[in-house]
């Protein structure tokens, strides 16, 4: 209800003004009696939702990083019992120790292997014929005493 509603109808603003009080005193005795305490506690208890909410998403961002932390611990001891250089123990996979454990055994035996390579060439020269290759050989057999 309001004051324009009335005035259309055509009372006078007399009339307007007592309907408007007894309007305004039964909307005010329909309201619980602690109702500004009531707003209060509310305004209060959403405050307090607010910093719950977010000391829990810190709490949540401090787990991720814990759970990073002890994550990248067990890789860096994984790869030393293995005998891994620690610039590999990033590269671990796996969600578990187990998994870790087991590609960090795959990873050390590749790095156990050793690869021999020969120090000469050992396929016969065919080109023996050239004049280079015979002055090649004569200085490499040559046995030089004394120097």
């Amino acid at each position: 209800m309001n004051r324009d509603y009335l005035k259309n109808l055509g009372l006078e603003q007399e009339v307007i003004d007592g309907i408007m009080a007894e309007h305004g005193k039964a909307i005010q005795s329909a309201k619980p009696s602690d109702y500004d305490e009531l707003k209060t506690k509310s305004e209060t208890l959403a405050k307090q939702v607010a910093s719950l909410n977010t000391i829990t998403e810190e709490k949540e961002a401090l787990a991720k990083q814990v759970t990073a932390f002890e994550k990248k611990e067990l890789k860096t001891r994984i790869a030393l019992e293995h005998k891994l250089p620690l610039e590999l123990a990033d590269r671990l996979t796996g969600e578990t120790e187990e998994e870790l454990k087991a590609d960090a055994q795959s990873l050390s035996g590749f790095m156990s292997q050793k690869t021999v390579f020969p120090l000469a060439s050992t396929e016969p020269n065919l080109e023996k014929d050239s004049k280079e290759e015979a002055y090649k050989s004569v200085v490499k057999n040559l046995n030089i005493k004394g120097e």
